[in-house]
């Protein structure tokens, strides 16, 4: 009989640490970590304010921290500030497009597949320190 791994004990001990863009519509990350400071997920965007756009890069929470709504959270945390801005995504798995549909019906905003049209918001490779987990998106 094999058992599942059971859940961290407190999603509440997570903290969320927000690093600005460096520069105009830059990619900007939400870091989760939990109790212990380890890394545990993130949430990578861009923001263009002259175009009223905005971009989900990628989103990706480690396996033991999925289910919790700790996604949700991230995305609400980086979108909910710009709430009637245009928000897409790459949506390119079915647990992405399954993510983003349900954040869609709950915050109104449509989270379309591709960049939108902003010609600032670009593909960036990513930097130093990118994140690691299993990607939503």
């Amino acid at each position: 009989m094999k058992f599942r791994r059971p859940p961290p004990p407190c999603p509440r001990a997570v903290t969320y640490r927000w690093a600005p863009a460096a520069t105009a519509a830059g990619r900007q990350i939400i870091t989760l970590l939990d109790g212990r400071g380890r890394d545990i997920g993130h949430v990578d965007y861009q923001v263009c304010h002259p175009c009223g756009a905005a971009h989900v890069n990628t989103i990706a929470i480690a396996g033991p921290w999925q289910g919790m709504g700790l996604g949700r959270e991230a995305l609400h945390r980086a979108a909910d500030p710009w709430p009637t801005y245009a928000w897409s995504t790459s949506r390119q798995s079915s647990e992405g497009r399954k993510f983003f549909a349900a954040m869609a019906e709950e915050t109104g905003m449509d989270f379309m597949p591709g960049a939108g049209g902003c010609p600032h918001i670009t593909a960036q490779p990513p930097g130093p320190g990118s994140r690691t987990g299993r990607a939503l998106l």
